[in-house]
């Protein structure tokens, strides 16, 4: 069972994804505010962390960063979910230290494949699929 830190604003996406990653059999702690994640990271021991792009005050590609500042977190896979399909948010979010991207709306599965992997393997991308969020 894996720590899992699930950050996004919009609760109805948040407790969707954080329910499905407990479906997993792992612990999920599920934040709504980029600075009060940031706050529980700082103390806590967290396996992967799942960010979104678009949240008020810190969005995710700065969420990201701050995150990889902290020594104990600094090779902790980061899932970026978001709404963001272009090149340029995927190039910053990448930049920033995601492991991974994954586009909303997304399929259960390509969520899962994509936890799967990054808990399993610490950095690897899914396998099958080779790009599961559709965006090129």
């Amino acid at each position: 069972m894996a720590d899992v830190m699930v950050v996004d604003d919009d609760d109805d996406i948040r407790e969707l994804i954080a329910m499905r990653v407990r479906r997993m059999g792992h612990q999920v702690t599920s934040v709504g505010d980029p600075g009060a994640a940031l706050a529980h990271a700082t103390t806590a021991h967290v396996d992967l962390a799942l960010l979104d792009w678009s949240m008020p005050a810190m969005n995710g590609g700065e969420l990201c960063a701050r995150l990889r500042e902290l020594v104990h977190l600094a090779e902790t896979p980061i899932l970026m979910v978001t709404a963001h399909a272009d090149a340029d948010t995927r190039a910053g979010a990448f930049a920033a230290g995601a492991t991974g991207y994954l586009t909303k709306p997304f399929a259960l599965r390509d969520l899962d494949a994509h936890v799967a992997a990054l808990l399993d393997t610490g950095h690897a991308a899914p396998a099958a699929g080779a790009d599961l969020d559709r965006s090129a």
